[in-house]
């Protein structure tokens, strides 16, 4: 059994890779108070670091964080979807929209509409995993959310992306 490596601000956090069967999805969201917009990144890796696809998509109106990090969520699985993967872990910074991703009752707040739309793009797959990732561990996809900011709607890339997001 490894023993537990306690980490610092210093310490850089690595890549873990999804089971080999598994697909990884990064997603994030971005506030734009200044111009009233939002924006969602999503990267798609195999278990080989590889992208598979990724996407910066602007939001024409400004959500609080944890409204634009459920539609990020349930944006991550509609394009993972799109894309042809069926198998994957959906990973996001938003520790409350982890959860309740991972609760089977139905949340009785606003936020909870959101969730549920994620949670019925859920249904679509035939393996889902969800996992909470602290920030410094979602870097890409917070950095494709906060690429949307410059876009007039969405960007799309397959097999890469570009270097300045890495």
């Amino acid at each position: 059994m490894a023993t537990p490596v306690q980490q610092n601000r210093s310490t850089r956090l690595h890549w873990t890779p999804p089971p080999s069967e598994l697909f990884k999805t990064n997603f994030d969201g971005a506030v734009f108070p200044h111009d009233k917009k939002s924006g969602i990144g999503v990267v798609i890796q195999d278990h080989q670091e590889s992208v598979i696809a990724s996407c910066s998509k602007l939001v024409h109106q400004e959500l609080c964080s944890e409204d634009i990090e459920a539609t990020a969520s349930a944006w991550a699985l509609s394009f993972a979807l799109e894309v042809g993967v069926k198998r994957a872990v959906i990973k996001g910074d938003s520790l409350f929209v982890i959860k309740g991703l991972r609760e089977e009752e139905r949340l009785l707040i606003p936020l909870g509409l959101l969730i549920e739309e994620a949670k019925q793009l859920s249904q679509h797959f035939e393996e889902l995993h969800y996992s909470h990732v602290k920030r410094d561990c979602n870097v890409l996809a917070h950095n494709l959310a906060r690429h949307a900011a410059g876009i007039p709607d969405l960007l799309v890339w397959m097999e890469d992306i570009p270097s300045h997001f890495l």
